[in-house]
């Protein structure tokens, strides 16, 4: 009876660990070919692996390389992103490890979509037509704008609960903000293609950050194999940080952009820490 006890708690022991390795990544190690990746982006070699047969080589023509599989994630988890890398030519490679968000229904978020800035909210004074370049708004006065990263969400949620983003109610760039006798005027490089009553809601956004990348590696050169390993963990209400999910965030796929350089990579993996 004893013995069958031991057993029952061995093997409730091994069920945990082989649940808690679990790779949420399909292929991640090249062993079932081109499966979840694109050939426009990568090519399966057999020099050299980290481990197994085969390992991933990036195309010169390309930078960015996404996994095809859309993976469900719970962010209330915290998740382990996970790699190996080797540098195959003498070019220095800025590395971008991490992971695309996506929504509820598998749309792309970008960055400008959730980078809000918080305190600019404020309400359009009178409606803008799709031809217009400059937008009159009640108060600009929080509006610091930069080199044409700066754009106009609109319908937003002025509470601070940031419930409209990801936002793609969007226009600009935004070039100057301006207060001509005390009427703010938002002016934009283009005209900004959609139309709003007065009175609707906006905010700041700025571009920023490509995806979520935990994993920045400047100047990667090595010839050897290297594991590369980060934690992502909780949900920015907003902002585009590298280490947590962005506001709404549902499902990710795995992202890599390589500048400057050739790569090979192996042994990609996401698992839920448990």
């Amino acid at each position: 009876m004893e013995n069958i006890k031991m057993l029952a708690i061995f093997g409730v022991s091994m069920i945990s660990f082989v649940i808690g390795a679990q790779n949420l990544v399909n292929n991640g190690d090249a062993e079932s070919g081109i499966e979840n990746w694109s050939a426009n982006q990568v090519e399966i070699i057999t020099e050299n692996p980290n481990s197994g047969k085969s390992c991933f080589r990036k195309l010169s023509s390309v930078n960015d390389i996404l996994s095809n599989k859309a993976i469900p994630i719970d962010t209330t988890k915290v998740y382990t992103l996970s790699g190996s890398f080797r540098s195959t030519d003498n070019n220095v490679v800025d590395l971008f490890f991490g992971l695309y968000p996506f929504d509820e229904k598998e749309q792309p978020i970008s960055a400008e979509q959730v980078n809000a800035i918080p305190e600019t909210e404020t309400e359009i004074s009178a409606a803008c037509k799709p031809e217009d370049t400059i937008i009159k708004i009640k108060d600009g006065s929080k509006w610091k704008i930069s080199d044409k990263v700066d754009l106009i969400a609109f319908n937003v949620d002025n509470s601070g609960e940031y419930k409209d983003i990801p936002n793609r109610s969007l226009a600009g760039i935004v070039v100057k903000a301006e207060n001509k006798n005390n009427m703010w005027e938002l002016t934009l490089d283009k005209a900004c293609g959609v139309a709003f009553p007065a009175g609707t809601k906006i905010r700041q956004h700025k571009y920023g950050n490509y995806f979520i990348y935990p994993i920045i590696q400047t100047q990667f050169d090595t010839k050897d194999w290297k594991d590369l390993s980060a934690e992502i963990e909780g949900v920015a209400k907003t902002g585009v940080p590298g280490k947590q999910f962005w506001h709404g965030t549902k499902y990710v796929k795995i992202g890599i952009l390589a500048c400057g350089g050739a790569i090979c990579f192996d042994n990609i993996k996401l698992e839920e820490k448990k």
